[in-house]
């Protein structure tokens, strides 16, 4: 009830799902976090309805998004204007060595990451020549290998350990992941979500919001989910612990 923002024609989104893999063990529930997302993008962030791209299962393969990417998001930012929010939920995986990482679009092979896989840096470099004023992305994922009923995607998967630098994020970027980097991210049964999707949406219900100020910082969230997310993953006896690059003092989030 709190998320009734005005429209605002200058934020774009992105938002991808994906359960249902054709050459990977299922992402539970990973659908579903996208499409209540997709709700909390026009209620929450004011986002018009014609500048929300929604895809899931199938409609998110490797051509579609690059072609929402390469096409569409051009079409979509104005320079030092626009305001980008990407939001994915499915499978990522590590390059052997660790140094790249990956986002595994629905008809990706894990075997062929280079040439199936989404690489999350040059996914960077594309938005960054857009120039859009900021970009916020929620990464629903882990790359360790591992799926969230803890099925292994790949069969010589090893737990990573090299990671370069955690690739440096670009100025204006602010990005929440699931886990570290050698954690697994969970399925919450109750909920049918992901455990970080589950508590990201209910901090921006204004859960999040410590100081109770009607604003939610970055901080404010990473701190809300840090404790929740960590909390529910230890009763499945597993660790995580979302993770924040970006400026901790930005509001993200604001009511009226």
């Amino acid at each position: 009830s709190k998320l009734n923002k005005e429209i605002n024609n200058n934020t774009v989104a992105l938002i991808i799902g994906i359960e249902n893999y054709n050459q990977s063990p299922n992402a539970t529930y990973a659908n579903l976090d996208a499409k209540y997302f997709y709700e909390y993008a026009k209620k929450g962030f004011g986002i018009n309805q014609q500048n929300i791209k929604l895809l899931i299962d199938k409609d998110a393969n490797l051509v579609s998004s690059i072609g929402i990417l390469e096409k569409l998001l051009p079409s979509k930012i104005k320079d030092g204007k626009t305001e980008l929010i990407i939001f994915f939920a499915g499978h990522g995986l590590a390059s052997n060595d660790g140094k790249e990482l990956f986002l595994l679009s629905q008809d990706s092979d894990p075997d062929l990451l280079t040439r199936t896989a989404l690489s999350r840096s040059e996914i960077f470099n594309t938005i960054t020549k857009l120039k859009p004023k900021s970009v916020t992305m929620f990464f629903d994922t882990c790359y360790s290998g591992i799926s969230r009923d803890e099925e292994t995607l790949l069969a010589s998967a090893r737990p990573i350990r090299i990671i370069a630098d955690e690739q440096s994020t670009p100025n204006n970027f602010t990005i929440f992941s699931a886990s570290q980097l050698d954690q697994i991210s969970s399925g919450l049964k109750e909920a049918k979500h992901g455990i970080f999707s589950y508590y990201l949406m209910k901090g921006l219900e204004g859960k999040a919001d410590s100081n109770q100020d009607k604003k939610i910082t970055n901080g404010e969230l990473l701190a809300y989910m840090d404790e929740n997310v960590s909390q529910k993953a230890s009763e499945l006896g597993r660790q995580q612990n979302p993770s924040l690059a970006g400026d901790p003092d930005k509001v993200l989030i604001s009511y009226r």
